[in-house]
């Protein structure tokens, strides 16, 4: 007989790992059918790659084993979003839905560690946020503003390696394409950040995030942005009416394709992510040099967003075709969008704006900001946070901290104040003789008639 496990598979206490595992059995007590020992396919038996040591029977298919670096992830990529055990750990300062500034994720991390009388959540009490490297030379950009590596390509890092390796994605790729919500009356408003025409200096450009309603600076180079087009009054003769300051267009060529804000005067387009729908033309790649040679790069992403210098191509090619029956749409000011996200009264943490599913094999991965912390330069994903700041805001002022965007696959730093989601591991344990385990695993498990 055969048993094999492919790609993803769970053994032991539900830990999800990554190989492929094939025993061939005769019927002549543990021997092949040609009479040899049984045969087990080493070459995918990498160490720790199918090891459950450390797991516990509390685990129970709740932690995801990462064999690239040796840790535990908890599978709930948002597990702060759960009402429940907020309420049961009672941390103060976390949204509704899930996210969180900086101090808040420690004192976090410390209540999962605290958790039944400090046996720790699900049985550990070493959980982490996932670590980074002052420089990182996978990085595109080698040294930034703090000296530290940032940028797509980052696989030196916990959450670089996770988006590239473990979960296979390549910038600008975000892990969830295909978001949409029921933020009325538009449809698929974005969590992650969208452009401005607000230039914010050598900071970058002004962006807005919906998700927490927080205006960003961010390079130009690297990052892609969605973008919400607007224009100022009402197409047609007719103004919209209804319930509401935000209401949709009923009649004339903007019927279900634009909104109209009573209070601003300003028309935004009904899909909030229009450009993953309608690229008006603007295709193919282009190019950007970085510390590790050329990037190629999509004009537009399979999730609508885009760099900064493809929005003017973009909206050029949309006017031209006059969507929705006016031919002057533009990019919006922070301060247009910061009116917008009044006038839909949106709170930070809004609950619509969050995934909720599964992401590969986790659940509720969320395409936008998580928190990660500084290690020891020569350490490991296994390595603790070290404590010290990425850097200083500007003027010397708010610490910042590690970021990275699962929207598209960027590694950067952030004031501490920011509201990012949370993802916790915990490192697997110092490797030990696998092969009792293996043996110990094999036979329990069903279905398993020759023993080693």
């Amino acid at each position: 007989m055969t048993w094999s496990l492919d790609a993803v598979g769970r053994v032991g206490r539900g830990a999800i790992v990554c190989f492929t595992l094939a025993v061939t059995c005769g019927h002549n007590h543990g021997s092949s059918a040609s009479g040899g020992p049984i045969a087990i396919d080493a070459a995918t038996v990498t160490d720790g790659a199918i090891s459950v040591d450390g797991t516990t029977s509390g685990d129970n298919g709740q932690t995801i084993y990462d064999p690239n670096q040796r840790v535990y992830w908890l599978a709930d990529g948002n597990l702060a979003g759960n009402a429940t055990l907020r309420a049961q750990l009672g941390v103060m300062g976390i949204n509704p839905n899930g996210t969180m500034d900086y101090q808040t994720a420690l004192n976090w991390v410390n209540a999962l560690n605290a958790y039944d009388s400090g046996r720790g959540y699900l049985g550990h009490n070493n959980w982490q946020l996932p670590v980074t490297p002052s420089t990182d030379a996978t990085c595109a950009v080698a040294h930034g503003n703090d000296g530290n590596s940032f940028g797509p390509s980052c696989t030196g890092s916990a959450l670089g390696s996770l988006y590239s390796v473990l979960l296979g994605h390549t910038y600008p790729e975000s892990v969830v394409p295909n978001f949409t919500n029921a933020v009325a009356p538009f449809h698929n408003l974005q969590p992650s950040l969208y452009w401005s025409a607000t230039d914010s200096g050598v900071a970058g450009q002004a962006t807005f995030s919906f998700n927490i309603g927080v205006a960003f600076q961010n390079t130009v180079k690297y990052n892609f942005m969605h973008v919400l087009p607007m224009r100022h009054g009402v197409i047609g003769a007719t103004t919209p009416t209804g319930s509401g300051t935000v209401v949709p267009y009923s009649s004339g060529s903007a019927a279900g394709k634009a909104v109209y804000d009573e209070h601003t005067q300003i028309t935004w387009v009904l899909d909030a992510n229009l450009a993953a729908s309608s690229s008006f033309g603007v295709s193919g790649t282009t190019t950007i040099q970085s510390a590790n040679g050329v990037l190629t790069v999509p004009l537009v992403n399979t999730s609508g967003a885009m760099l900064f210098a493809t929005t003017s191509t973009w909206l050029a090619a949309m006017n031209h075709g006059s969507y929705a029956g006016a031919s002057d749409w533009e990019m919006p000011t922070r301060s247009d969008l910061q009116a917008l996200y009044s006038d839909l009264q949106l709170q930070a943490g809004d609950t619509r704006m969050t995934k909720q599913g599964s992401v590969g094999p986790f659940a509720n991965l969320q395409p936008f900001f998580y928190w990660a912390c500084m290690r020891d330069q020569d350490g490991s994903s296994q390595s603790p946070c070290n404590g010290n700041h990425a850097g200083m805001g500007p003027g010397g002022g708010t610490p910042m901290e590690w970021g990275f965007n699962l929207d598209i696959g960027f590694q950067g730093t952030d004031q501490s104040t920011k509201q990012f989601y949370v993802m916790v591991y915990y490192p697997a344990p110092p490797s030990t003789d696998k092969w009792p385990r293996l043996r110990r695993h094999l036979s329990r498990t069903k279905g398993m008639a020759c023993p080693l």
